[in-house]
């Protein structure tokens, strides 16, 4: 027993590391990848407290206990407020994020996701030339915009309204596409901007990807019109980078106040992340956020009902 008990200490023992690695995540890589995990950390706290006090270790279970409230105040903090505003009474639109992942060939998933939740503004990303045909497919999306890549970094729109002025952007300058444009929704004009961000697990991709959110909330907060950023950002709601996206855009999260919703599951249900985003101007409100089933890839599509 005074084997499990060394254990549970040394378990207490990284959890405070990666606890101090987390609070250095302003920094910069790589401790911002640490600053990812609050859920898990909270949860793991929970449980290492109530095996340290069925050990009768009195400070051991005390400091998991703090560690434990530490973690969970910033999503208790968020559980008590909302994105959007009051008074929209313009016309109501859903907006969709999905990865369908490049090298996934069973498109049947998709499908599925597409029948049962129809969305008005659809950003698609991991699109290959396959994915591109299949997405063709879709009837009800008469308006599109496709950039097929045999990598990981193919995006499409597809809408049921008419879009403007769609274009291609490098965010980053590093050759990955974003789109932009302008839909028109029952009169509405709303401008988007579909994302695919870098995997920031080494220096440089972090780099690129905090390069390209940069951008993207110049865009944003230079709009004359109201912006929605939707698409799979490559970080998570505890990340520095995502609060400074948020502050410099003017954007609002979506899912703010919404409970904890993981929309990738790493292959590994205790590390599943918020890493897929939809970002609306405080000018649109946000009446309800639906998280999906996975389509084919590690990721869970995402759709926002939205009134202008």
């Amino acid at each position: 027993m005074q084997r499990l008990t060394a254990a549970l200490r040394w378990l207490l023992v990284g959890l405070g590391v990666a606890t101090i690695f987390a609070l250095l995540a302003p920094v910069g890589w790589p401790f911002e990848l640490f600053s990812h995990f609050r859920v898990q950390y909270a949860m793991a706290a929970l449980a290492l407290a109530a095996a340290l006090a069925w050990r009768r270790a009195a400070m051991p279970t005390l400091i998991a206990l703090a560690l434990a409230v530490w973690h969970a105040l910033p999503g208790l903090a968020a559980a008590r407020q909302s994105a959007g505003s009051d008074g929209c009474s313009g016309p109501a639109f859903t907006v969709a994020t999905a990865n369908v992942r490049f090298s996934n060939a069973q498109p049947e998933a998709f499908r599925a996701w597409l029948a049962t939740q129809p969305a008005d503004l659809l950003v698609i990303q991991e699109v290959t030339a396959a994915w591109a045909a299949e997405l063709e497919a879709q009837a009800g999306h008469p308006y599109r915009y496709v950039i097929a890549r045999e990598d990981p970094y193919g995006l499409a729109v597809l809408s049921r309204w008419p879009l403007e002025s769609v274009t291609r952007v490098d965010l980053a300058g590093d050759g990955r596409p974003s789109l932009a444009g302008v839909v028109d929704v029952g009169g509405q004009r709303i401008r988007f901007l579909g994302m695919h961000t870098r995997w920031p697990i080494t220096p440089a991709l972090a780099a690129a990807r905090d390069e390209a959110l940069r951008a993207a909330a110049a865009l944003a907060r230079a709009s004359d019109l109201p912006v929605v950023l939707l698409g799979d950002l490559n970080l998570s709601p505890d990340s520095p980078a995502f609060g400074s996206l948020l502050e410099q855009s003017g954007l609002s999260d979506a899912l703010q106040g919404r409970g904890w919703r993981p929309t990738w599951l790493a292959g590994f249900w205790p590390l599943a992340l918020r890493i897929d985003h939809v970002l609306v101007s405080p000018s649109l409100c946000v009446e309800a956020v639906t998280v999906g089933p996975p389509v084919g890839s590690d990721h869970r599509p995402l759709a926002v009902l939205l009134i202008a």
